[in-house]
């Protein structure tokens, strides 16, 4: 008890012990604004657990230092731990994190209007990137607020092109150009193979285009289109080069076909956690600009975004607002910036400028093309589009173009339909 509080109580209670005495009447006093909060837990929901030293530096020590009362606990996805389990159990955490699309928790219930609450934590939403902000509504209703984003560049081994004298890819290029550079280093050296790019899926090589494989107001197919030809003409033609059909489509592909087996000249994947310890075994590497289309130059997907927000049924409304109000801030946003790589959501230079200058083997790289280019325009996405049935049609016809069973045109055309059919019958089940 601080000494002012200590004046007030014994004030207050030679005042109440005088009014007994002299049988007179006292009304109840406010409570004392300086009082201290009491401790708290605030539960925050991992999809991955957080590694430790993060997990310290960028949530508990900045929280517990503005905030002495709130202790962090981290609940991370799992057996028993899915988000369903946890509503189901009435357990579900007081913060939720989700990348890019709160459609999964809204579905559950666990989303609300934060509006009030940003308001009463004075949180400025102006300082955040506007093309971040637009993906945090739910029905024109602040659902949460961006985190982090993972840098979205491109990849690429500079031996490799090296080796074949090809010139290195640069900022500002176009698809056909990539897959152009991707042509010349698919190529085998003394029965070793070298790809030119693995784009992990047709999905990741989306971002940049304005659509969805389903429209979000009717939730049927929008795949027949300009848009999609476009995408799936590129992506068949990069996956058909000679040499350079990818292994795999999982993270993990990607990573050990650039960082372990070294076969690959270019990737889109965020790579950054794998190269601390590959720079130090002479992986010669840099990055640049995501390619773009053309009719829509310049233009990126969000790539992996994190959002948090306050669980709508949280008892601790008010503690767990002050946590996302910290975990927003410029101090913690330059500390995930400037060493561990994390693209700040902020619209400060200060923050940005701060990207990877405590992270030596980002030292002499092009740091500044994680910043090139323009976050493509919202698109709603509807919640069906992620269906695994709805994926399974697509992704069947787009394995019939790139073995040559169908041309782009009827494969879309087949995919179109099939899905329309589909649609129905899932929301049936």
């Amino acid at each position: 008890m601080n000494k002012r509080l200590s004046v007030i109580v014994s004030s207050l209670a030679a005042l109440s012990l005088l009014a007994a005495c002299s049988g007179g009447k006292t009304t109840p006093s406010a409570p004392d604004a300086q009082a201290p909060n009491k401790p708290v837990t605030i539960k925050l929901y991992q999809w991955v657990a957080v590694p430790d030293d993060q997990w310290q530096q960028l949530y508990v020590e900045p929280v517990k230092k503005k905030y002495p009362h709130i202790t962090l606990e981290q609940i991370t996805r799992g057996k028993g731990t899915n988000p369903e389990e946890l509503v189901t159990a009435g357990e579900f955490p007081d913060i939720f994190t989700i990348s890019n699309s709160m459609q999964q928790y809204a579905a559950l219930g666990l989303t609300q209007d934060m509006s009030p609450l940003v308001k009463k934590e004075n949180v400025d939403l102006a300082k955040f990137d506007p093309a971040l902000m637009e993906r945090s509504k739910i029905d024109n209703q602040l659902a949460a607020l961006p985190f982090y984003s993972s840098p979205t560049v491109m990849f690429y081994n500079k031996a490799i092109f090296d080796k074949f004298g090809v010139s290195y890819p640069k900022d500002g290029m176009y698809w056909e150009d990539v897959i152009n550079l991707a042509k010349q280093v698919s190529k085998s050296d003394q029965g070793f193979q070298y790809k030119g790019l693995h784009p992990q899926s047709i999905f990741a090589m989306k971002g940049g285009l304005p659509i969805d494989l389903l429209d979000p107001k009717t939730d049927m197919p929008t795949i027949n289109n300009d848009q999609w030809k476009q995408l799936l003409t590129l992506y068949s033609s990069l996956v058909m080069i000679p040499g350079n059909e990818p292994k795999g489509s999982a993270f993990a592909d990607v990573v050990n076909a650039f960082v372990k087996d070294q076969n690959t000249a270019m990737v889109l994947t965020n790579l950054l956690p794998s190269l601390p310890e590959a720079t130090k075994n002479g992986l010669n590497w840099d990055m640049v600009q995501l390619p773009s289309y053309k009719g829509y130059d310049g233009l990126k997907g969000l790539g992996d975004t994190m959002y948090m927000g306050v669980n709508k049924v949280s008892k601790n409304q008010d503690d767990a607002m002050k946590v996302i109000s910290v975990l927003t801030s410029e101090e913690v946003q330059t500390t995930m910036a400037k060493k561990f790589g994390f693209v700040p959501v902020l619209n400060s230079k200060t923050v940005k400028d701060a990207f990877g200058t405590e992270m030596d083997f980002l030292k002499g790289k092009n740091v500044q093309a994680v910043f090139k280019g323009k976050i493509a325009p919202y698109t709603p996405s509807s919640a069906y589009s992620g269906h695994a049935d709805v994926r399974k049609i697509f992704n069947a016809k787009v394995a019939d173009v790139v073995a040559g069973k169908k041309d782009v045109n009827t494969a879309l055309r087949e995919a179109d339909e099939e899905i329309k059919l589909l649609i129905p019958k899932i929301k049936q089940k």
